[in-house]
């Protein structure tokens, strides 16, 4: 990504970022709970509970944050 910061919309950047991120977390989630036993659809099927608990969530419950501003 960093490479191509220049090159993609911001949202679009920082979307990519966001979606790796939670990935990233939905697997050591899923490391946790299910060891060795743990595969990319546990992860995904986390990810997916993220997104819908995050859709339910209000404006007010976010927080300012730019992956701009964090990695610049």
């Amino acid at each position: 990504m960093e490479i191509q910061k220049n090159l993609i919309l911001r949202n679009v950047r920082d979307a990519a970022i966001f979606v790796t991120d939670t990935l990233d977390i939905c697997w050591v989630s899923a490391q946790a709970v299910f060891e060795d036993k743990a595969t990319p659809e546990i992860a995904i099927s986390i990810y997916g509970r993220i997104m819908e608990k995050m859709a339910l969530l209000d404006e007010d419950d976010f927080i300012p944050f730019s992956y701009e501003d964090a990695y610049n």
